[in-house]
């Protein structure tokens, strides 16, 4: 049994790439798959992710954790930069529908633009069964970043901070 299919898995296999290197109807070369969008990099930097999404721009892919803090009504909070996008946001999780997370920058980081608060808040279901980002701000080394957490229960904010390296 183990013989036939192994017969089988080649016969498929050949077929298939005989179908991919034959000459299309008009003799041009197949066109191969297009390359993956995590292989094409971050799509903004600096100034330039101000306002955008961590995950759109491609910039949450491998950041550094820059603080983390968990409240008292037991959400997550982490503050996050990518070196790569020259950019940090705030993401909270374990939260409820209502509750908000708003992200300032201060402190003469190279690429900071200071000032503004970005925030996020739960809307539904869907967002407090997962991560919630806020948008990102251009940092660099030495910004101090600024998370605070405002829950929809009771409104008592809960900040921390973190130091860009």
């Amino acid at each position: 049994m183990a013989v036939l299919v192994s017969v089988c898995a080649l016969a498929v296999g050949g077929v298939a790439a005989a179908l991919f290197l034959l000459p299309r109807q008009d003799g041009g070369p197949r066109a191969s798959a297009p390359p993956s969008s995590s292989a094409a990099g971050p799509g903004c930097r600096g100034a330039a992710c101000e306002g955008r999404s961590p995950m759109d721009m491609r910039c949450g892919a491998d950041p550094a954790t820059v603080a983390a803090h968990r409240t008292a009504g037991g959400a997550w909070m982490e503050l996050r930069h990518s070196e790569e996008c020259g950019a940090s946001w705030a993401r909270m999780w374990g939260t409820r529908i209502g509750d908000r997370i708003e992200l300032t920058v201060s402190g003469g980081g190279r690429g900071d633009r200071g000032g503004g608060t970005r925030t996020a808040e739960v809307e539904d279901d869907i967002d407090a069964e997962s991560y919630v980002y806020t948008p990102m701000a251009a940092t660099g080394p030495g910004s101090v970043v600024r998370a605070c957490f405002r829950p929809a229960a009771d409104g008592r904010r809960e900040c921390f901070d973190g130091r860009v390296d």
